[in-house]
């Protein structure tokens, strides 16, 4: 048996992006700009290790689990979705660099590291029940 990479992978987005979603309230606060770009660059690397996330985890479910593991439906939506939202809002970033300072996009900006937060945690948390049961 091979030893199971998605564990080992998989603490970068979650950490990423709840550290992502502390900087872009801390920029808010302050009026930072480098707390914004230090929120943007979470939520980039969260897309690109959410990713990897995603494939060591097909991989694992594939090798350790058969290809039948509870709720890897949920968990592959969920992660999907997660790699997709934080993808487009760094793509978003990159193309209009003044997303939280503008005020008809700081609201969906915020709450999109919200979101993304949220969906790392319950995948995290679906993560541990596929392991150690509930």
């Amino acid at each position: 048996m091979t030893h199971p990479l998605h564990s080992m992978i998989v603490h970068f987005p979650i950490a990423l992006s709840a550290v992502g979603l502390l900087f872009v309230v801390l920029a808010l606060v302050q009026g930072s700009t480098a707390m914004e770009e230090a929120a943007f660059v979470c939520i980039l690397l969260t897309a690109i290790t959410g990713l990897l996330a995603s494939f060591s985890g097909y991989r694992d479910v594939i090798v350790r689990f058969d290809g039948e593991a509870s709720y890897v439906g949920a968990k592959a939506f969920l992660g999907v979705t997660m790699v997709l939202l934080s993808g487009a809002m760094a793509f978003a970033r990159v193309r209009w660099p003044r997303l939280l300072w503008n005020p008809s996009t700081m609201i969906l900006y915020v709450a999109g590291f919200a979101v993304v937060a949220m969906l790392s945690g319950v995948l995290g948390f679906l993560g541990g029940v596929i392991l150690y049961g509930f």
